[in-house]
C-alpha cells in the first residue's frame, strides 16, 4: 500500500532564482487566466486541457510539467466552480485575478533530481535550474514525487511503501460531525463524542480577529508602514490559527479512529460535510455569532484526515448522506425539526441526545441501504465526551513561602520589614 505524505520546510529568504521562477509562474498564469475570460466574455466554445497545453508549451521559461500542472491547477478551479454553480451556489466564481506578481511553482518527478542534501529542480532546456540546500535533519526518507516553492516555504511530497494492514473488524460505526461537538460517534452498542468546543472557539475568534484586521488596514494608505506591520501580524495570527485548527483536528481524527478500532469496526461512516454550508447558504441572513461559526468550517480536513489515518490502522471512511438523520425519530421514524441539544419526539414523545440520535440515524441509514427502519437501532442514552486535546496549560500558582519570586521570598520580605526597612536587603534579593 502506498502512503502519500507532505512535508513543510523553511529554506529562509529566497535567492533571486527562486525569486525569477515565481515571477514566471505568474506570468504564465496570468495569461492563461486572461485568455480564460476573454473567450467566456465572448461564449466562444473553451479550448479543451490538452489544447490549451499545447498552446502555451516552450513559450515560458519553466518545465513542460510545471507548465502542466499550473494548467491542471487552472481547469480544476474551473470545474470546481462550475460544479458549485450547478448545485446553487451563484456567487461562486471563476479565476479572474490575472495581475499576480508571484504564482507557487510546482514540479514534478521527473523534474526532480536529489544529491546528497541538496535538491536539483530543472526549469527547461536551455534555463538554469535551481538547486535547494536541504538541513541534513530536515532530509525526507522515501520516494519523492512532487515539489511545490512559494515564499520562504518548499512542500515536498513524500510516497511510501507499506503493508497493508488487516481489518480491524467486521462492525461498523457511524459518526455524526457537527460545530458543538465534532464528532458523535456510536456502534449501537456504545457510544462517544469528541467535544468540539475548542475548534468552534478557534474559527469563530478567527473569523472576527481577521474581520479587525481587515477593517484597520483598509484604512491605510498603500505602502505606509502601519499598513505592512497589520499585513504582517495578519499573516502571523493566521499561521499560528492554522497550526491550533491542524492540531486539533489530528488528535480529533486519532480518537475517532481509535473508537473504530476499539469496537473492532472496519467501516466508519460520516456524514457528508458539504451540505452543511449547503444548506447554509439556502437559509436567510443568520446571526452574526451563527455566521462566524460556519464561515471557514474546517470539518471537510477532519474527513481527508480520518481517510488516511483509517487506511493505515485497517479502517475504510465512507461517506454518506446524512439528510434528515438527526430530524427523525429513532423510534417511531416521525420528523420534525428540534431545537436544543436534546431531540424529543412529537410523535411517541422519545427522547434522546440529539447528537446520538444523528448518529444512529447514519448508521441505521447506511445498513439499510438509504433507508431508516423505525425502532432498529435506538441511542444509548450514554454518551461519554472526550476533549481531542488542551488548547493550553492551566498556570501553575506557587506559595511565596517554598521557592522565590524574581529573586525575594516571603521570609525575606517580612525580615526586612521587622528591622524597619521598606525595601528588601541586598542579601535577601540575591537569595
Amino acid at each position: 500500500m502506498k502512503k502519500n505524505r507532505v512535508i513543510q520546510i523553511n529554506i529562509g529568504k529566497p535567492t533571486d532564482g527562486q525569486t525569477q521562477v515565481r515571477l514566471e509562474a505568474a506570468r504564465l498564469w496570468n495569461d492563461i487566466v486572461r485568455l480564460h475570460k476573454y473567450i467566456r466574455k465572448r461564449h466562444w466554445k473553451w479550448p479543451t486541457e490538452s489544447k490549451m497545453k499545447t498552446h502555451v508549451k516552450g513559450k515560458y521559461a519553466l518545465h513542460s510539467q510545471t507548465i502542466q500542472k499550473l494548467v491542471e491547477k487552472l481547469y480544476d478551479s474551473i470545474d470546481s466552480t462550475q460544479t458549485k454553480r450547478e448545485k446553487g451556489d451563484k456567487k461562486a466564481r471563476y479565476p479572474w485575478k490575472c495581475k499576480k506578481k508571484f504564482q507557487t511553482v510546482t514540479w514534478k518527478q521527473s523534474a526532480i533530481r536529489r544529491k546528497g542534501n541538496r535538491l536539483n529542480l530543472s526549469n527547461g532546456r536551455g534555463v538554469k535550474g535551481l538547486s535547494i540546500k536541504i538541513p541534513l535533519d530536515q532530509l525526507p526518507q522515501g520516494k519523492i514525487t512532487g515539489i511545490e516553492l512559494g515564499y520562504r516555504t518548499l512542500y515536498i511530497s513524500i510516497q511510501d511503501v507499506v503493508e497493508k494492514p488487516e481489518s480491524a473488524g467486521d462492525n461498523t460505526v457511524a459518526a455524526d460531525l457537527g460545530i458543538i461537538h465534532t464528532a458523535v460517534m456510536t456502534d449501537g452498542i456504545k457510544s462517544t463524542a469528541v467535544v468540539g468546543r475548542g475548534l468552534r472557539s478557534l474559527t469563530q475568534g478567527k473569523n472576527k480577529k481577521i474581520a479587525g484586521y481587515t477593517r484597520l488596514i483598509d484604512k491605510c494608505e498603500q505602502g505606509s508602514r502601519r499598513r505592512r506591520k497589520l499585513k504582517a501580524a495578519k499573516a502571523k495570527y493566521l499561521a499560528r490559527y492554522h497550526r491550533q485548527v491542524h492540531n486539533l483536528l489530528h488528535h480529533t481524527a486519532n480518537k475517532m479512529i481509535d473508537f473504530a478500532v476499539e469496537r473492532q469496526a472496519g467501516t466508519l461512516v460520516v456524514g457528508d460535510v458539504t451540505e452543511i454550508a449547503r444548506n447554509k447558504r439556502k437559509q436567510k441572513k443568520g446571526s452574526r455569532r451563527s455566521n462566524q461559526e460556519n464561515s471557514g468550517n474546517p470539518l471537510g480536513r477532519l474527513v481527508e484526515y480520518l481517510t488516511y489515518k483509517g487506511q493505515l490502522r485497517g479502517v475504510d471512511v465512507v461517506k454518506i448522506n446524512e439528510a434528515y438523520t438527526t430530524q427523525t425519530c429513532p423510534k417511531c421514524g416521525h420528523r420534525h425539526k428540534p431545537s436544543g441539544r436534546n431531540y424529543k419526539c412529537q410523535g411517541c414523545g422519545y427522547v434522546a441526545a440529539r447528537d446520538e440520535v444523528g448518529a444512529c440515524n447514519i448508521l441505521n441509514k447506511y445498513i439499510h441501504n438509504g433507508r431508516m427502519v423505525p425502532d432498529s437501532i435506538l441511542p444509548t442514552g450514554s454518551v461519554k465526551y472526550l476533549r481531542p486535546t488542551l488548547l493550553r496549560k492551566s498556570p501553575v500558582v506557587v506559595a511565596l513561602n517554598e521557592p522565590t519570586l524574581l529573586g525575594i521570598t516571603l521570609d525575606s520580605v517580612l525580615a526586612s520589614e521587622d528591622a524597619g526597612s521598606v525595601e528588601p536587603s541586598k542579601q535577601s534579593l540575591v537569595a
